[in-house]
């Protein structure tokens, strides 16, 4: 994809390359992609589409006097309202922020713990196997405790299992500069080589920064 029209951010980390522009993103949704689901009970209008921007990584093939970018565009944030432009097929051009896939750093959402701590501990290790015995690179960690399983194969796994737990009202997400008088529960986070057009994560797996309030 060629980009003519568009402005360079100054971030304070300057290690970051990112740009607004304005895109369709009707017309490109075929070659934009969630990473995450989204939910049904979502209060997104017209209002809020407009005031403000969706955030998408990308991957620069050049940037001088236009910028070329990969036609393999993710969702970072946003997710919600993509869904809402494409529900209601809005043709219409909307204010973007666009970033270096190579410059974000991808953490695991925060939940908040809604059980006994003790009682989580017993349903992990009954239901997956889990212990602090380091013998797997995935793990669900508690106020920063970590607990590992080799029952959990990939990383699609353990976030199909995170899934499980929010459904079940175990956990519930809370953003990561939210402070909370509950335990806090983490899982290993993503890394950018487990964002597929091809698979979708579950609602609010990760918190991406830096964070765009442009």
């Amino acid at each position: 994809m060629e980009i003519e029209n568009f402005t360079k951010l100054n971030l304070s980390n300057l290690d970051v390359t990112a740009f607004t522009t304005k895109l369709n993103i009707l017309k490109n949704s075929e070659i934009i992609f969630p990473h995450e689901e989204t939910m049904n009970d979502n209060r997104i209008t017209d209002s809020i589409i407009n005031n403000s921007v969706i955030v998408l990584g990308v991957i620069f093939e050049s940037f001088d006097n236009n910028l070329f970018i990969k036609d393999q565009i993710f969702i970072l944030d946003g997710h919600h309202r993509y869904q809402f432009i494409k529900n209601n097929s809005i043709d219409d051009l909307f204010e973007v922020v666009l970033v270096s896939m190579s410059d974000i750093k991808i953490e695991s959402y925060n939940s908040e713990l809604l059980i006994d701590d003790d009682i989580f501990v017993n349903k992990i290790m009954s239901e997956k196997s889990f212990s602090v015995e380091e013998n797997s690179k995935y793990y669900i960690s508690l106020n920063n405790k970590k607990y590992f399983s080799q029952k959990i194969s990939d990383i699609k796994a353990l976030y199909f299992y995170k899934k499980q737990l929010l459904k079940e009202s175990v956990i519930s997400p809370i953003k990561n500069n939210e402070k909370t008088d509950k335990s806090l529960v983490k899982f290993t986070p993503l890394s950018q080589k487990n964002f597929s057009k091809n698979h979708i994560f579950p609602y609010k797996s990760t918190w991406i920064t830096p964070r765009f309030d442009v």
